[in-house]
């Protein structure tokens, strides 16, 4: 307003500013009364000082002003100015409705495309997760023992990789506790035969002798026979739940004379030489160590127990050398082995896993080959300290 005053100044002359005008959008005046009436009106004493901006607006609390108007006064070189302006809210055109009508299509136009785009791409995002997710399922469902053992595969997301990974190492250790359940079942029905026929085979004795009334000594013979046989068992079954249960919990050790211990073994296994043109060469030295005694009762008495059971004609060899027990027997040719199929009749192979694992869990080292129609077995016992 004072720019306009100074202007209106300078380019209209002394003669001209009698009448009031508007001029660049304000109305001016030389005198107050000459101004419009809305001026007059909103300022019935007109701006007092120079430079000062009234202001007066049409409007209540809750609502937009209907119009605003401005006063001021402005003195020049050739007296006083006087300057108003009132502004209104634009009256409605015929442009604006066509204008807000197209502007509402384009934004419904781009709503629409936008929701659009956004579907598609949750549809295909959803798409993406949830068929590697199926492929999951899937794998899951078909899972078995040989699967097990096969690499995890790659499911595109590193959390459902994980998953996989988690749901395989669970059923991994399910299935290895059944394994465990069942080597347990293989192993005790295997090592109690052993113990089992000699009680029964003491038992008819004991009833023989009982029948014939032998010697009071004898009868207390083939009793601690059964005793030992019972105890035995006993040792066998604590063997085999530590090996499968409690693999870390160390064994009693003792001091065992070992060609005492490899003697008492072989007689236990006469009998299953009965009728066979077998004979026996045992071999051994004094020698005197600290083992666990029953899993190497166990590991010794099988080995010469598949010795003993899977040799047909020939010589047997048992020797001991100190810490190093060497067992080499005639075996089955391939042509027997394949008709009788020893390994799954009498549990040559059970006795030898049994074997292997017992010895890897006491530090024993243990080495079995074979050369012809000749097994060899040799075990080299590591002395507890």
């Amino acid at each position: 307003m004072e720019k306009t005053a100074r202007t209106f100044s300078e380019v209209i002359g002394a003669g001209e500013r009698q009448q009031a005008r508007e001029f660049s959008g304000f109305d001016v005046a030389t005198q107050w009364s000459n101004l419009p009436a809305y001026a007059r009106s909103a300022f019935p004493n007109g701006p007092g000082e120079s430079a000062n901006l009234q202001k007066k607006a049409d409007r209540t609390l809750f609502s937009r002003p209907g119009s605003i108007i401005f006063a001021m006064r402005y003195d020049t070189a050739n007296g006083p100015l006087y300057l108003s302006q009132k502004l209104t809210s634009p009256e409605a055109s015929t442009v604006l409705p066509q204008a807000a009508r197209q502007n509402r299509m384009f934004t419904l136009t781009v709503s629409v495309l936008v929701i659009g785009f956004i579907s598609i791409v949750g549809w295909l995002l959803l798409r993406h997760v949830s068929r590697p997710m199926a492929k999951l399922r899937a794998w899951t469902h078909s899972l078995d023992n040989e699967k097990l053992s096969h690499p995890v595969p790659d499911f595109s997301y590193l959390e459902l990789n994980e998953m996989a990974e988690l749901i395989r190492n669970s059923l991994s250790s399910v299935q290895q506790a059944v394994d465990r359940e069942q080597r347990f079942l293989r192993h005790a029905s295997h090592e109690l035969r052993t113990p089992i026929s000699i009680i029964r085979s003491n038992i008819e004795l004991q009833r023989k002798l009982a029948q014939k009334r032998e010697r009071l000594a004898d009868e207390q013979s083939i009793i601690d026979r059964i005793d030992r046989a019972s105890l035995t068992m006993k040792h066998l079954t604590e063997t085999l739940l530590w090996l499968n249960y409690e693999p870390d919990m160390p064994l009693q050790s003792q001091t065992v004379n070992l060609p005492e211990l490899i003697r008492e073994l072989a007689a236990e296994m006469t009998y299953l030489l009965a009728g066979k043109p077998v004979t026996t060469e045992i071999s051994t030295l004094p020698y005197n160590c600290t083992v666990p005694l029953v899993p190497a009762r166990i590991i010794l008495g099988n080995l010469i127990r598949n010795a003993y059971q899977h040799c047909w004609e020939g010589t047997v060899i048992v020797e001991q050398r100190e810490n190093r027990i060497t067992i080499t027997n005639p075996a089955e040719s391939d042509a027997q082995n394949a008709s009788t199929k020893p390994s799954e009749s009498t549990g040559y192979g059970l006795g030898l896993e049994l074997t292997t694992t017992l010895s890897q869990r006491i530090g024993w080292h243990y080495t079995a080959s074979r050369q012809g129609n000749v097994h060899h077995v040799i075990v080299e016992i590591e002395a507890f300290t």
